[in-house]
């Protein structure tokens, strides 16, 4: 369990960072009479947004697939299983896109980045458990 929240708190310190790094408009960018967030209030936007979403799916995730796809300890396990987590994270924003707004999205970079967390929160997983059994 905390492999898992660890996963969850790296995975959305690394997404989030990068989504600030992506959004954030330099000083020398931005046009005069508009107000701009800081560096620190984009970050701290982006987790309050995001680290419960990656906190519930991560956990329904290892749930579903891991009864849908057989663990095992060979490396050939983590390629399909790692391809289960990118097309249910393309799924749950597909559903979070549908049921929480009527903006307009740019789908395919929204799906692109749920579905890197997704993997990335597996790749996370995979390293802290087998960092615990190399320690045990």
């Amino acid at each position: 369990m905390l492999k898992r929240l660890l996963a969850v708190i790296m995975t959305t310190g690394l997404v989030c960072t990068v989504l600030t790094y992506i959004s954030y408009t330099p000083i020398t960018e931005r046009e005069a009479n508009t107000m701009y967030d800081s560096l620190g209030s984009t970050f701290v936007s982006y987790v309050i947004f995001a680290l419960p979403i990656i906190l519930l799916s991560g956990f329904l995730l290892d749930f579903i697939i891991g009864m849908i796809i057989n663990r095992s300890s060979t490396t050939l396990a983590y390629v399909p299983t790692v391809l289960g987590y990118g097309v249910s994270g393309i799924v749950i924003a597909s559903l979070l896109i549908l049921f929480t707004t009527k903006d307009a999205f740019d789908l395919p970079l929204s799906f692109t980045i749920a579905a890197l967390t997704a993997m990335i929160y597996y790749s996370l997983s995979v390293v802290f458990h087998r960092l615990s059994q190399h320690a045990h």
